[in-house]
C-alpha cells in the first residue's frame, strides 16, 4: 500500500493512470463505431441530396423545414449519399477523439497553464466523464449522423471558448473577427447554441459596458454579430413551413402561461438530475480554483473578474430560454438531442461559475486556499467510480460490445438491406430487429428503431429503397 501512494506521488504515474482512466471510459464507445449503420433520418437526407444535389439540398431544407444554414451542410455529408456506409463507422470515432481533443484545449486554456498537466488533463477527463454519464441519449450524440450538427457544435464549442480564454487579457480585433466566425459558424449549427451564444455574447457587452461605463465596441460588434445571424437563422422560411406543417397539432403550442410554467419545472427537473455528478465536480473544481487564484499573475484568469451574482444569473437564464422556445413552438421539451446541447452547456456553464465564485470567495477574504485533501480526493474518487460501474450510458456500451449485440446488429442490418436490394417486388417483409445495442441506436417502442414505418413516421427507408416494408 506504502509503495502505491508512493507512486501516485510522481505526476507522471498520475498522468499515465489518466491516460488509462481514457482508455477505459472512451474504448466501448470506439469500438462500437465500427457497428454503427444509418439509421432513418439518413436515408431522408440522403435521397434528398442525390435526387437535389449538394446545395440544392441546402436551398430546399431552408425553405421547407429549418434555419441551420451549417446545420444542413454538416447533415448533407452522408456518406450513404456516395454508396459508403464505412462514413457511418469513422465518423462516430472522429467525433469521440475531436471532443477529448477540444476538451483538453478547453482545460488548458481555462487553467491558462499555470497546473501540472496532470490536473490539466484530470479536468479534461472529468468534464468528458461527467458528459457521457449525464447525456440523455448516447446514440443520437454520437452515432447519429443527421444529428451531428448538435454533437460539432459542442466541440465547436469548446474550441472558441478555449480561443477567447487564451486571449480575453488583450484581446485585439483580429481575436474578435475569428470569434466572429466562429460565432457565426456555431449559431447555424441549432437553436440551443444560437440562444447560449446570443445571450451570453449579449449579455458580455451590456454589463461589461455598464460597469466600464463605456461602450464596448468590440463585444457589441461579437454581440451584434451573433444577434444578426441568431434573426437570420430563426426567421428562416423553413422553420416557419416546419411549424405550420401539422406535425405538432396542439392546442397548447404559442401558448405563453404553458411555455413559461413547463419551461422552469423541464429546467429544474434536469438540472436536478444532473445536481449529484456537478456537486461532486466542484469538490474537484474548488481546490483547483484556489491554485489558479494563488499562482494567477496581473493580466491572469480576467475572465474569471465578473461577479458571481451576475454570472449565475446569465446561467440560469441561458439553462431556462433552452427550453422555452420548444415549448412555445411545439408544446413539447426539446428534443433527447437538444437536451444533451443543454446538459453540456450546463456542464460548462457549472464548471466556469464554480470558478468564478471560487475567485470571488477569496478575493474578498471569505476563504482562505485550500488544497484537495485526502478525505475530499477519496470521496471524489469513490463517487465517480461507482457513477461508471451504476450509469446507463457506461454499462450499456460494455455490455454492447461485450455481449457482441453491437456487432450482430450491424450483421442483421446489411443482411436487410441485401434483402431489399435483392427483392423486386415493391413490398418487403423484413426480420424484426433481434439485437437492439441502445449506445448506438436510438429506440422507438412504436417503430422500427433503425427503419420507421411510413404509417407513424416518415418511413425514410422506404423512401429511399423505393419499397414497402412489412415486419415479421
Amino acid at each position: 500500500m506504502t509503495h502505491y501512494f508512493s507512486w501516485l506521488k510522481n505526476p507522471d504515474n498520475k498522468l499515465k493512470l489518466l491516460i488509462l482512466a481514457f482508455f477505459v471510459i472512451l474504448f466501448p464507445f470506439i469500438a462500437v463505431s465500427f457497428f454503427a449503420f444509418p439509421t432513418t433520418d439518413d436515408y431522408c437526407h440522403t435521397l434528398a441530396v442525390k435526387e437535389l444535389g449538394y446545395w440544392g439540398y441546402q436551398a430546399h431544407y431552408w425553405k421547407t423545414w429549418s434555419g441551420r444554414y451549417i446545420g444542413t451542410l454538416i447533415s448533407a455529408t452522408q456518406p450513404l449519399a456516395y454508396d459508403s456506409y464505412t462514413g457511418y463507422k469513422l465518423a462516430p470515432i472522429v467525433l469521440i477523439l475531436l471532443y477529448v481533443h477540444a476538451s483538453l484545449k478547453f482545460a488548458g486554456a481555462i487553467t491558462a497553464g499555470k497546473l501540472p498537466k496532470w490536473q490539466t488533463v484530470l479536468l479534461a477527463f472529468l468534464l468528458v466523464f461527467v458528459l457521457i454519464a449525464e447525456l440523455p441519449v448516447v446514440s443520437g450524440y454520437f452515432y447519429w449522423y443527421t444529428g451531428y450538427y448538435y454533437t460539432v457544435a459542442d466541440i465547436g464549442t469548446l474550441y472558441l471558448l478555449a480561443y477567447l480564454f487564451r486571449n480575453y487579457a488583450k484581446l485585439s480585433i483580429q481575436n474578435v473577427v475569428m470569434l466572429a466566425l466562429g460565432t457565426i459558424l456555431l449559431v447555424g449549427m441549432n437553436e440551443y447554441t444560437l440562444v447560449w451564444l446570443v445571450v451570453l455574447s449579449g449579455g458580455w457587452f451590456f454589463f461589461s459596458s455598464v460597469i466600464a461605463r463605456k461602450l464596448q465596441i468590440k463585444y457589441m460588434l461579437l454581440s451584434l454579430v451573433a444577434l444578426s445571424f441568431g434573426v437570420l437563422s430563426v426567421t428562416a422560411p423553413g422553420n416557419g413551413a416546419r411549424a405550420e406543417s401539422g406535425l405538432y397539432p396542439t392546442p397548447l403550442k404559442y401558448n405563453l402561461l404553458f411555455s413559461i410554467k413547463n419551461s422552469l419545472v423541464w429546467e429544474i427537473h434536469n438540472f436536478s438530475k444532473m445536481a449529484p455528478a456537478l456537486c461532486v465536480l466542484a469538490l474537484v473544481l474548488i481546490p483547483i480554483g484556489c491554485q489558479l487564484f494563488k499562482s494567477k499573475g496581473e493580466d491572469d484568469f480576467k475572465f474569471f473578474g465578473v461577479h458571481p451574482a451576475l454570472s449565475i444569473l446569465i446561467f440560469v437564464g441561458c439553462m431556462y430560454l433552452s427550453y422555452f422556445p420548444s415549448y412555445w413552438s411545439i408544446a413539447e421539451p426539446p428534443n433527447l438531442r437538444g437536451q444533451c446541447v443543454i446538459t453540456f452547456w450546463t456542464l460548462i456553464g457549472w464548471t466556469y461559475n464554480v470558478f468564478v465564485l471560487t475567485f470571488w470567495v477569496l478575493k474578498k477574504g471569505y476563504m482562505q486556499p485550500t488544497a484537495q485533501g485526502p478525505a475530499v480526493a477519496w470521496v471524489a474518487g469513490l463517487y465517480f467510480l461507482f457513477l461508471f460501474a451504476g450509469n446507463f450510458n457506461y454499462r450499456s456500451a460494455w455490455s454492447d460490445l461485450l455481449t457482441g449485440r453491437a456487432a450482430r446488429f450491424n450483421q442483421e442490418m446489411h443482411e436487410r438491406t441485401a434483402l431489399v436490394l435483392n427483392t423486386k417486388e415493391q413490398q418487403v417483409y423484413v426480420p424484426k430487429l433481434k439485437n437492439v445495442p441502445y449506445t448506438i441506436l436510438i429506440v422507438n417502442d412504436e417503430t422500427d428503431p433503425a427503419w420507421a414505418s411510413v404509417e407513424v413516421n416518415n418511413g425514410c427507408a422506404e423512401w429511399f429503397f423505393k419499397k414497402k416494408f412489412f415486419y415479421k
